[in-house]
């Protein structure tokens, strides 16, 4: 009789199961409106929270490495958060090896028309071409707050631009999830822009990063956007940071 109660017991908490581990699905950025119909979603393998190793997405392959470092003593003196990452791609809509050397320092620093604070978060990447004499360079920063608004907010929003193999290239950070009004304080992931277009997206909600591509750019954009984005998913953010306070 016993262990007939306490199995009535549980039956409630087994119903219960598929609603509890579907809330525990992944949570997605919010893309622009109708983007997941004119868009691939690439689902990068390799990275899953790890500092180097091998990835891969449909019809591409490469080697990563990152880290972060912290220095800093005792509240209220200043903290100042450093990394270093590097890639190198290969693959179908790459024309030659993309390898690429980034470092993340907190400093002030203008960049074109962008602005970012004393203390913030400034990435930089240079990236090669394999049999190409000139750098490709991508920039990201936190910019100063547009209002009270943002202010109040206090949200680790990233800004920054690239240039690569002639295409240009705006980028900015997302905090938004599909289906929630739910805000993140950090970056979920960036949509990368050409003029006031989204030609792609990089989800970071998860260990490892998806990139949304859109069906009908270019292949000279597409060769152009897809070291744009993993450079963005090596990057150990501050405002994700383990290390910081």
């Amino acid at each position: 009789m016993v262990r007939l109660l306490r199995l009535r017991s549980l039956v409630p908490g087994l119903l219960l199961l598929p609603i509890v581990l579907s809330a525990l699905t992944v949570a997605r950025i919010e893309l622009p409106d109708g983007f997941d119909a004119i868009s691939d979603r690439l689902a990068v393998k390799g990275f899953g929270g790890r500092n180097k190793g091998h990835f891969e997405f449909p019809g591409h392959s490469g080697e990563f490495t990152r880290k972060e470092s912290r220095l800093g003593v005792f509240d209220p003196l200043p903290v100042s958060n450093s990394g270093k990452s590097s890639f190198s791609l290969t693959g179908d809509l790459v024309e030659n090896t993309v390898s690429a050397s980034c470092e993340m320092t907190r400093k002030a620093v203008t960049v074109g028309i962008v602005t970012f604070d004393p203390k913030k978060m400034l990435y930089e990447c240079e990236l090669r071409h394999a049999n190409a004499t000139s750098m490709d360079r991508l920039l990201l920063g936190h910019p100063k707050p547009s209002g009270f608004k943002e202010r109040l907010l206090a949200q680790e929003r990233r800004r920054g631009e690239a240039q690569v193999l002639g295409q240009h290239f705006w980028i900015e950070s997302v905090h938004r999830y599909q289906g929630s009004k739910l805000v993140s304080s950090a970056p979920a992931g960036y949509w990368i822009m050409q003029g006031e277009s989204v030609v792609a997206a990089v989800e970071l909600t998860d260990v490892d990063p998806v990139f949304y591509v859109r069906r009908d750019i270019g292949p000279e954009v597409r060769r152009g956007v897809l070291p744009v984005a993993l450079g963005l998913a090596v990057l150990r953010d501050p405002a994700n940071s383990a290390l910081e306070d």
